[in-house]
């Protein structure tokens, strides 16, 4: 069954990490067995009611927030417990990569996959246009005109003003077109993380570099890397004995190990050493995070 596309996402708010965090905290905060509703969030945090469930729909954007309930993912309750004011390196690009890479997210994907790749050096008002023709036939002409440009206006914002700027991946020129810039300075844990979320995403423990590079929600894509420098990350995590880089009749691949999962590699991250197999990093995690 295809996935539900999501058009609105942010209902006309921008990219606020800080009140994100407020949310973060609050959700860590509470009992799993008793996930708190909207109004008991809105007393925690101090946030009004609709800001809140502006936030719970960025913070489930971002995969930090279960999609069916008040709770924090695994990877949500890491991030809460390690960097909760989401300010580090090596969470926006796990944050970008979740978001960015995930189709349900219609825009956030779009401009990412589509557009940035596909139409460079085009202007809001370009993205605009070519966005509500492409979806005309799923939505009305009303409900596109309300929503997408809200949406554009939303995630231009948060990579050119807000927290994500940081990561340098969507720059605008001097007659007000955007670009993609190549992204080099992937954290390696990190890199390993999304590549393995990525496969699991695809029930699969082989990936072709070809892939990574070309296919809508890869990182290579994602990042806008150029075939060397990917090629000398997935050698790097080779050398670390956190994949299989192979070679075989012209073909490079990438082969994940059954011992790690993409949290392995998020908590290697965050406690600045090498990841735990699966086995001994669900303990760790275990005792330390819940």
């Amino acid at each position: 069954m295809a996935q539900k596309r999501i058009l609105q996402i942010s209902n006309g708010y921008l990219l606020e990490l800080d009140q994100l965090a407020r949310l973060l905290y609050a959700l860590k905060a509470a009992d799993d067995k008793h996930p708190p509703g909207m109004r008991d969030l809105e007393h925690d945090t101090g946030l009004p009611y609709r800001q809140v469930r502006n936030r719970v729909a960025i913070g489930r954007a971002l995969g930090i927030f279960r999609s069916n309930k008040l709770a924090l993912t695994p990877a949500g309750a890491l991030i809460a417990a390690c960097d909760p004011f989401l300010d580090a390196a090596g969470t926006l690009e796990y944050l970008h990569y979740s978001a960015a890479g995930n189709p349900r997210n219609l825009i956030w994907f779009a401009v990412f996959n589509r557009l940035l790749p596909d139409a460079p050096l085009s202007n809001q008002a370009a993205w605009n246009d070519r966005l509500c023709a492409a979806l005309k036939a799923e939505y009305t002409g009303e409900s596109l005109q309300r929503h997408v440009a809200k949406e554009l206006n939303f995630i231009i914002d948060a990579y050119t003003n807000k927290n994500f700027k940081r990561l340098g991946l969507m720059q605008q020129s001097a007659s007000g077109d955007f670009y993609q810039q190549q992204y080099v300075n992937l954290n390696l844990p990190v890199a390993a993380a999304i590549l393995y979320d990525y496969a699991a995403q695809r029930d699969s423990n082989l990936l072709q570099v070809r892939d990574l590079m070309e296919s809508c929600g890869a990182p290579g894509r994602l990042f806008h890397l150029d075939e060397p420098t990917l090629r000398l990350t997935v050698e790097r995590l080779h050398e670390r004995g956190w994949v299989y880089y192979e070679s075989t009749h012209n073909l490079n691949q990438v082969r994940l190990k059954n011992a790690y999962t993409a949290l392995s590699f998020l908590t290697a991250y965050y406690e600045n050493r090498a990841p735990a197999e699966e086995k001994e990093r669900l303990q760790s995690f275990v005792n330390k995070y819940t």
